[in-house]
């Protein structure tokens, strides 16, 4: 065997090997929910694999951690991750008279752990970080390296530590037209929400958002 057909059957195997693993070793794990069509591209690291809710045409790129022992997290359908995404739940808290290593979960408050969830459509870029109790709005794009610590309206374009809305995908009559293509009328975000959101954090933001990103 010459050596371009070495490196041809080691290519060969490692496609194999990753398919092997995303679409029985990863769903033999005992996720919350994995639809078939989600995608999990190792490695990554999974805390709490039993709060982790997957559903259809999802996608995590390697590189992920996701802590999720005392509460969930959820990515709705057709949203995906890059590469490198980090999911946290939970929040360290301090209590008067004992080290900070010593508490234990269960002297935490009940709402001390919340949801991450991921809404329909959303795009994730690399190093993204979502903190405990975030939701992410159907159809909004969060940029590279961004920490997101505040929901995330529907469609918003969001980068930065801590996050900030600097756009939107659509105007509200192009999501109008969008929702209607995708969505039964009783799941369509009302056109007054819509509007609302544009002009909170776009049109009233505008000068904020101009300096905040260099135009």
């Amino acid at each position: 065997m010459n050596f371009k057909q070495k490196i041809k059957n080691s290519t060969l195997f490692g496609i194999i090997l990753s398919i092997y693993k995303n679409y029985f070793a990863c769903r033999r794990s005992r996720f919350g929910l994995i639809h078939p069509t989600a995608f999990v591209r190792y490695p990554l690291i999974i805390k709490g694999i039993e709060n982790v809710y997957l559903h259809e045409k999802t996608s995590i790129l390697s590189g992920a951690l996701i802590l999720a022992t005392r509460a969930r997290f959820i990515m709705k359908r057709s949203s995906g991750a890059a590469e490198g995404l980090t999911v946290v739940t939970g929040n360290h808290i301090s209590i008067p008279g004992i080290w900070v290593r010593d508490i234990t979960d269960d002297m935490k408050p009940e709402d001390a752990d919340k949801d991450v969830i991921v809404e329909e459509d959303v795009w994730i870029a690399s190093n993204v970080t979502l903190l405990a109790g975030v939701t992410v709005g159907r159809g909004s794009a969060i940029g590279a390296g961004s920490v997101v610590r505040k929901n995330v309206p529907p469609y918003a374009i969001v980068i930065g530590n801590p996050a900030k809305v600097i756009g939107f995908k659509f105007s509200p009559e192009e999501i109008i037209m969008h929702e209607k293509a995708l969505y039964p009328e009783n799941e369509r975000i009302p056109v007054e929400i819509l509007e609302k959101n544009y002009n909170k954090y776009f049109i009233n933001r505008y000068k904020e958002i101009k300096e905040f990103i260099k135009i």
